[in-house]
């Protein structure tokens, strides 16, 4: 019997919804593992799932569903002394079990249509850094699917440029942050763009350097 209850989730549902406006036919869905957070909430859906394209050709049987994310390119300038530097965080992972740097980031859960607002919020708990949700721009139109072969997960990807006096930029580095009840041990630094290219092993890091420069080319930004 199908659990019907999951794919109440916004996650799920979002999911449902951009497969079915790309023309595709859903004609059942599986939950085969559903991990929930504390709070209750959906975290991942394992799912075999009966899918057909426009042409009646089925896709492949499974999906993991865990639903939206973003990731914030943060620009900080010191207006004392110029400098500018790319504001990153580290830490270790359970998927490759290094320390790794990376860029802001975190997932939208059930707040599927607040990309922007999450990508503010998880600016503030992983560096310290506060902004308005308005000082954001997008680097790109729409998220960014890193494996859609698998998995329903698009990134947005937002930047922003902040300028900080000089003892408000030199406090970032080394500010360690994080929520212990998700296990989350962060350390904040500072890095310029060829720094940060040959430090990390992320994808999506260096996706964002990209972005960023292109984004800062064609608006002409400061």
């Amino acid at each position: 019997m199908q659990n019907l209850s999951f794919r109440k989730e916004p996650k799920v549902a979002q999911w449902e919804k951009t497969v079915l406006d790309a023309g595709c036919s859903i004609n059942k869905l599986i939950p085969l593992s559903l991990l929930y957070k504390k709070n209750g909430e959906l975290l991942f859906a394992l799912c075999e799932a009966d899918v057909t394209d426009p042409n009646g050709k089925k896709l492949p049987r499974y999906i993991f569903i865990r639903g939206h994310a973003v990731i914030v390119v943060p620009l900080v300038k010191n207006r004392d002394t110029g400098e500018e530097r790319f504001l990153m965080i580290r830490q270790r992972r359970i998927g490759n079990g290094g320390d790794n740097l990376e860029f802001p980031a975190g997932m939208l859960d059930r707040e599927v249509d607040a990309a922007r607002a999450v990508a503010v919020r998880e600016l503030s708990e992983e560096t310290g850094l506060g902004v308005a949700a308005k000082d954001l721009f997008p680097l790109h139109d729409g998220p960014l699917y890193s494996s859609p072969g698998a998995a329903d997960e698009g990134i947005y990807y937002f930047g922003c440029i902040v300028s900080l006096a000089n003892h408000e930029f030199s406090s970032l580095e080394g500010r360690p942050t994080g929520s212990v009840d998700d296990g989350e041990s962060i350390t904040v630094t500072l890095r310029k763009a060829e720094e940060a290219e040959r430090e990390t092993c992320s994808l999506q890091v260096r996706l964002g350097l990209y972005l960023f420069a292109a984004a800062r080319a064609k608006a002409r930004l400061p």
